[in-house]
């Protein structure tokens, strides 16, 4: 995973106030950035070396060195050199016409999958798709908006032979929580990673071994520093507007790559679930 100014335009809301001001400082002096020691950044920032090697962690980098190596590519490659999704999203005009909110929301849609591509975790994908591949029985926890994209999961997974059931309110995802065993896995579906009665439910859900994938936004949260398998997509952009409806459109596409990615591995059941329904479709014809 590399893309490091996709990574600090992710991450900026859950930095530390210290952290978000070297990184729109960062993004404020890209070229200039790029050919600076942490010495020179941390003076021109007016923020301590410590707190630099904080911001490369906090993008997921080993130190300053390993974080610059990649910022310097992504400005040699004029990253985010064309129109800003960004700045799309943070500049809505407070009336817009139709022509432009089509193009708008669709521009940000299609980024979001975009950006969601280069910093996903093809080795969290592989490991959870194992994880629901051999699992007695699966799980989905989600609240709010996010219940539509776990009713998607459910019908999909269900076609390829996958026993697997919704929570969408609290106390029903305790009281399944409470009973998982080792052998079944659960999906817990988070824009943010910080919903408290998630992370309430996944306190049960570890108690009783039970072996737990987080699909949230990308950089640090509670939920993906918890479950044994972090999905993370994009969260581009801040804009209210779009907020909802995209978050549904990155987390619907993650669950289409677990889809697609087990379909593979359970063919036979697929073709089960096609054959079942031959009759009826040809009847409707």
């Amino acid at each position: 995973m590399d893309n490091c100014i996709i990574r600090i335009n992710e991450s900026i809301e859950t930095l530390s106030k210290q952290e978000q001001k070297i990184a729109h400082y960062v993004l404020d002096h890209q070229k200039e950035v790029s050919q600076m020691t942490v010495s020179q950044l941390s003076k021109k920032s007016k923020s301590s070396t410590a707190t630099i090697v904080r911001f490369c962690s906090a993008l997921g980098y080993s130190g300053y060195r390993d974080f610059i190596k990649s910022f310097y590519h992504d400005v040699a490659n004029n990253v985010l050199e064309e129109e800003n999704i960004y700045e799309i999203d943070n500049n809505f005009d407070k009336e817009m016409s139709i022509h432009s909110t089509v193009y708008a929301v669709s521009q940000l849609n299609v980024e979001a999958i975009n950006n969601t591509l280069k910093i996903i975790d093809e080795k969290a994908v592989e490991k959870a798709v194992n994880m629901i591949d051999k699992a007695n029985k699966v799980y989905f926890y989600a609240l709010s908006g996010s219940k539509v994209v776990a009713d998607d999961a459910v019908f999909k997974f269900q076609r390829l032979g996958i026993d697997c059931q919704e929570y969408d309110n609290p106390h029903s995802q305790i009281l399944s929580a409470s009973i998982s065993q080792p052998n079944e896995v659960a999906i817990v579906i988070s824009y943010t990673g910080e919903t408290p009665d998630l992370i309430n439910t996944l306190s049960y859900l570890k108690k009783n071994g039970c072996q737990t994938i987080g699909i949230t936004k990308f950089g640090e949260n509670l939920i993906s520093k918890i479950v044994d398998v972090s999905i993370q997509h994009s969260s581009i952009g801040r804009g209210y507007r779009t907020y909802s409806t995209r978050s549904r459109v990155v987390q619907h596409n993650i669950i289409d790559i677990l889809f697609v990615a087990l379909c593979q591995k359970r063919a036979v059941n697929l073709k089960k679930y096609y054959d079942l329904f031959k009759d009826d479709v040809q009847h409707d014809k």
